[in-house]
């Protein structure tokens, strides 16, 4: 990793937090929290910049373009599209001790909703997948890669979570911060063997729409019953994947990504 790519890591970081906190505090002080979903587009934006300054417009394309138009295998765009609604589906069931007459969508009303999940999800891809884990890459494990991108993804999030938009309700941040790490550890294990942009959107979009079409977070059920279990589901799944690809996404060196990109 260069000195220029450590800076990067950090002022990209830095300035996303500082720019979404910002965004919700003008939204808060004229009492319109709508303006805060402005915030979700400042990792895609950042991304732009930032590489546009230091690399011109041929890692503009890089990163917009060959990161979301290439090949993918098909087995990676069903694990992204269909992953975390199964993991969410299968909390609900159980909460509803598997009894299947009673599992149902939140709501119908899919088009205005499906709108704004897809912006975020364009929003923010570009910044934390195609710009910032492919630089935390070059110095650290997938692992470490991904823990670090969570933790800093989620507390992104905090600034709206202070004036009660773009996070779940009812739910302590702690505990929300605990989903973005986990599906930081996901959305970067598909990234990982894909290099794709793309594959990271759908996973994002998918990961939205359970939350917002199942019965699964507490303002919707009034409980975190739900939420509980499909934290553990999913905890179980991300230890069963680094079990098993932990020569390459635990103990591997850092810079291995070109290395293990067509398996």
């Amino acid at each position: 990793m260069s000195r220029q790519e450590k800076q990067e890591i950090i002022v990209f970081s830095v300035t996303a937090i500082i720019l979404s906190s910002f965004i919700c505090f003008v939204a808060y002080k004229t009492g319109n929290p709508n303006l805060s979903i402005l915030s979700v587009f400042t990792p895609s934006v950042l991304a732009l910049v930032y590489t546009a300054i230091n690399k011109g417009t041929k890692g503009v394309d890089e990163l917009f373009v060959k990161q979301t138009i290439k090949k993918t295998k098909f087995r990676w765009l069903l694990v992204s599209m269909l992953g975390i609604p199964f993991v969410a589906s299968l909390a609900v069931l159980t909460s509803l001790n598997f009894e299947l007459s009673k599992f149902s969508l939140r709501t119908s009303q899919l088009m205005l909703q499906v709108v704004v999940i897809i912006l975020i999800a364009l929003g923010e891809e570009y910044g934390w997948r195609g710009f910032l884990l492919p630089r935390l890459l070059k110095r650290f494990s997938l692992f470490s890669s991904a823990i670090i991108l969570g933790f800093i993804w989620g507390f992104w999030h905090f600034p709206a979570y202070l004036i009660g938009t773009g996070v779940p309700l009812q739910m302590n941040f702690l505990v929300f911060l605990l989903w973005v790490v986990l599906g930081s550890l996901f959305i970067g294990w598909i990234y990982y063997y894909t290099r794709s942009v793309l594959t990271s959107i759908l996973a994002h979009i998918s990961a939205n729409l359970a939350f917002n079409y199942l019965m699964l977070l507490p303002e919707f059920t009034g409980s975190m019953k739900s939420f509980w279990f499909f934290i553990l589901y999913l905890s179980i799944v991300m230890l069963v994947v680094l079990y098993v690809g932990r020569k390459d996404l635990v103990k591997s060196s850092p810079g291995t990504l070109d290395a293990t990109f067509a398996k």
